[in-house]
């Protein structure tokens, strides 16, 4: 009989410690009266990166979690939503910020038409901002 198997080898390990990793899947856990608790937490690299992920981050998260959700388990799983969370809102940010004046001065939407006509400048500069996020929508959120 192998020594996985063996009842007694993890019943000596068990009376011996209050720390243990188990053979079969590599997991360490700690014991909190009669029971064992997986020694899960949050990766440190994770702990010190204040990158936000509101709202384009978050969105993708609400996006796999609904529609891929095999997709949302290997990286909850692996421990890199977060990390693939703030990526996601530091690329729609960047996307934000260069192509939203790029498309405005193709568009001639300028400081002198928002001087001389505030809400037709007003609605070009909506449109413009809403088509800038359903292409992020399409290429990151939905991705």
């Amino acid at each position: 009989m192998s020594e996985k198997y063996n009842i007694n080898y993890y019943a000596d390990l068990i009376e011996k410690t209050d720390h243990m990793i188990d053979p079969e899947n590599g997991l360490s856990y700690h014991r909190e009266g009669e029971v064992w608790i997986p020694d899960i937490g949050v990766p440190p690299e994770l702990e010190q990166d204040d990158r936000p992920t509101f709202p384009w981050g978050e969105r993708r998260r609400d996006h796999l979690k609904e529609h891929r959700p095999g997709l949302y388990l290997d990286y909850l799983m692996e421990g890199t939503l977060w990390t693939h969370m703030k990526d996601v809102q530091e690329q729609a940010q960047r996307r934000l910020d260069t192509m939203i004046p790029r498309m405005a001065e193709q568009q001639g939407v300028t400081e002198d038409l928002k001087r001389q006509d505030q809400m037709k400048w007003v609605g070009m500069m909506n449109n413009i901002r809403h088509s800038v996020e359903e292409t992020i929508y399409e290429d990151l959120i939905y991705a």
